[in-house]
């Protein structure tokens, strides 16, 4: 494994899921990872902080899932490809989209009466277009990897 291009191709891959989070806010889903990471560091009152610690968060997690994936090509014995990234993507969203449940449990800002709302499953409490939001934004998180650390 070269853990270099797993990390790059982790963080390359979170800007580009990060953005697209960003621009999917004019269809209706509303998932700020940064905003939801940072808020667990720090008080809402201090967005800047917020936003900075959050989007250390989400690339820093970026770099371990870009190490994730690469093992997991050489787990399964596979060449890194686009195709092989968007398989692991899907898996990755399942998961993430069920974890969304969850995330009141360790979150101190989440839930009832609270500044996040608690998103539920694949966030179906942030809006009807956020299950299917939550696999795409993975497979796409997962060809970039494949196509990064294929290169």
């Amino acid at each position: 494994m070269d853990f270099g291009s797993a990390v790059l191709a982790g963080i390359v891959a979170t800007v580009v899921m990060t953005a697209i989070m960003y621009m999917a806010k004019s269809m209706g889903m509303d998932m700020d990872m940064p905003r939801m990471l940072g808020l667990m560091f720090a008080g809402p009152d201090k967005s800047g902080l917020v936003f900075g610690i959050g989007l250390m968060v989400h690339l820093m997690m970026g770099a371990v899932f870009g190490i994730v994936y690469a093992l997991g090509f050489e787990v399964l014995g596979v060449e890194a490809s686009w195709l092989w990234g968007a398989v692991f993507g899907v898996v990755h969203g399942v998961v993430a989209g069920t974890a969304m449940g969850m995330m009141p449990a360790m979150h101190p800002r989440m839930g009832d009466g609270e500044v996040l709302a608690d998103p539920g499953p694949f966030a179906r409490n942030y809006g009807a277009m956020m299950p299917a939001g939550i696999i795409m934004m993975h497979v796409i998180f997962g060809i970039v990897i494949g196509l990064i650390y294929s290169a």
